[in-house]
């Protein structure tokens, strides 16, 4: 199998500023996901898709590979699967599958990169994507729509009897998403029939979308580090 790991980093993050770079226990954030995709020794390209010069360097000195993208690619509402199409796209068509990696997702080392990816080889004559999930922290049971009488009449359950080892919920986390390109290109998104599910645990699915996110990935770094 012939894999690629892309990793996309545009500047301007409204949330936290320049967000993808923030330092996070003496690395950029994305140096992280790079780092991870290095070690995990499965890829032949690590790829960054970067508007920013900046980023770029620092992606290189990371030992990444860099591509850049228009501008048209990096605003609030560009889609990751327009940015992911461009980049497939701009490469030859002679890799199997690529694994895009968020740099939000810190917590995402080399061994998970390393299980996905052979989880996927032992199915791939089922399947055509993998996305990492967890366990969701509310049973689809629990959640429920309340319209605008307030009301908890969508809720109209005995709870009672509710077991929460009963159910098997699961969400996406956002850590890896992995596809083959002709299929990406076909459908646009990484889930449906076709993809399996890899699953992960709560503290490595830590996705930093704001501050709180970042001081709890930092915690849990330096606990790490020092136990």
């Amino acid at each position: 199998m012939k894999r690629y790991a892309f990793i996309t980093a545009r500047s301007g993050s409204k949330g936290v500023p320049d967000k993808n770079i923030i330092d996070l226990c003496g690395k950029p954030l994305m140096a992280w996901s790079i780092e991870a995709a290095t070690q995990s020794g499965v890829f032949d390209r690590v790829i960054v898709s970067t508007d920013s010069e900046h980023y770029a360097d620092i992606a290189r000195d990371w030992g990444a590979e860099v591509m850049m993208r228009g501008e048209s690619l990096s605003n609030d509402t560009a889609p990751h699967s327009v940015v992911l199409r461009d980049m497939i796209s701009r490469l030859p068509a002679d890799f199997d599958y690529f694994v895009l990696l968020q740099p939000t997702s810190p917590l995402r080392g080399a061994r998970h990169l390393q299980e996905a990816c052979a989880l996927f080889d032992a199915h791939a004559d089922r399947f055509d994507f993998l996305t990492s999930v967890i366990r969701a922290s509310h049973p689809s049971v629990l959640v429920r729509e309340i319209d605008d009488d307030m009301s908890l009449k969508n809720f109209d359950i005995d709870y009672s009897q509710y077991r929460r080892q009963n159910y098997r919920d699961f969400t996406p986390n956002g850590a890896i998403f992995l596809a083959r390109p002709e299929a990406y290109m076909r459908q646009g998104h990484f889930y449906g029939p076709r993809c399996i599910a890899y699953e992960m645990n709560t503290i490595d699915s830590v996705d930093i979308d704001n501050q709180l996110d970042l001081e709890i990935a930092r915690l849990i770094i330096n606990n790490k580090w020092n136990n």
